[in-house]
């Protein structure tokens, strides 16, 4: 919000619950966005990571296997 601990207390008490109330709404639609988002698909496939540039040229040592 930018309020300085001076600025915040200053504020009439109306204002200060509007606000108080606005983050809140807001940080439960982000939650939700977020618990939506977790029962999507797994974006975490070989596809996905190559378009976002984070594919791998070699696999690292722990994990390659030598059989």
């Amino acid at each position: 919000m930018g309020f300085t601990y001076r600025e915040a207390y200053n504020l009439p008490s109306w204002q200060r619950s509007w606000f108080i109330t606005r983050i809140s709404e807001e940080m439960d639609k982000a939650r939700k966005a977020n618990s939506d988002a977790s029962r999507a698909a797994h974006h975490n496939t070989p596809d996905v990571r190559a378009m976002q540039g984070r594919q791998r040229e070699q696999v690292p040592a722990k994990l390659r296997r030598f059989t």
